[in-house]
């Protein structure tokens, strides 16, 4: 390569290095900065195709599928691949082969941490691998994703707005925490300074806010108790559930004005594809032998 070839690589093989992110490909068509005050511009591109190997790292070959393979990957956000581009991912391989070659030289490979890490990788790709198979046999249709939006619509009472509740709720061990935490607020003491008390730390740092929620989004048991507060009540008696037990306060009721099916598809794709990912679930673990010594 030639003198001005070899500039953008060292560039970005240091900026790798101090994990500065390289150009987004939108980007790549402006020329790479030189160290010198007047950028010198990446070399142009040969009229003649190249051969299959027309680089060498530490004695490796560079082809056109590495090439090609990387500008596949890489989001070009719908435009053709340009000369700057492509010279942007040459760079990049060179530099990528460069430290992989260093990185086993050291035998950072052979090491049980690495070994461990790939072997995570490997299964989380097979994993990835074998749920993308499943949905390629299986794929969710629109008679699919109108039976979800039609059984979600029917849960939420079949009506073009259902009600939905602002909840707030402190979570204690015992009963007895609980009561006590109700006639505070009985006393008139806020709501959000009996959230103090809560041992749930993600509505214990909001004053004990949960936010909106439908009935169908609770335990029915706490459900049942809500629907019939009044705004800005707190329940009578604290509720008890797997988690401990709830002290419940209702600040607000709104109407919910239920989306077409249009408006809601891809959070309906969304909920099937979830579904049919925990029914493959199910089914192999039906299958499975699994055994504790």
């Amino acid at each position: 390569m030639s003198p001005q070839e070899i500039k953008p690589i060292r560039a970005l093989a240091l900026a790798l290095l101090m994990g500065v992110s390289a150009p987004a490909w939108a980007q790549a068509s402006k020329p790479a900065p030189a160290p010198a005050p007047t950028p010198t511009p990446l070399a142009a591109p040969v009229a003649a195709p190249m051969s299959p190997t027309f680089l060498t790292v530490n004695g490796a070959a560079l082809t056109e599928k590495d090439i090609d393979s990387l500008l596949a990957r890489m989001p070009s956000q719908g435009k053709a691949v340009t000369p700057q581009m492509r010279e942007q991912a040459i760079a990049e391989l060179v530099v990528q082969r460069v430290l992989v070659d260093e990185a086993k030289r050291m035998k950072i490979d052979a090491t049980p941490a690495f070994v461990e890490r790939m072997e995570d990788a490997r299964q989380r790709m097979l994993i990835e691998a074998l749920v993308n198979d499943y949905f390629a046999k299986n794929p969710i249709t629109e008679a699919d994703e109108k039976a979800e939006y039609d059984r979600q619509k029917k849960v939420l009472g079949n009506g073009e707005t259902t009600p939905q509740y602002q909840l707030r709720q402190v979570l204690v061990k015992t009963e007895q925490e609980g009561r006590d935490l109700i006639a505070r607020a009985q006393k008139g003491e806020a709501f959000t300074k009996l959230a103090e008390a809560s041992i749930e730390e993600s509505s214990k740092a909001n004053g004990g806010l949960i936010g909106w929620v439908f009935p169908t989004d609770l335990l029915p048991i706490l459900s049942a108790v809500v629907v019939n507060l009044q705004k800005g009540a707190v329940a009578a008696t604290p509720i008890q559930s797997n988690a401990g037990w709830h002290v419940l306060k209702l600040d607000d009721i709104r109407p919910f004005k239920i989306p077409s099916f249009e408006d809601s598809r891809a959070q309906i794709k969304q909920a099937v594809s979830a579904q049919r990912r925990q029914a493959l679930v199910d089914g192999l673990m039906k299958k499975a032998v699994v055994k504790r010594p």
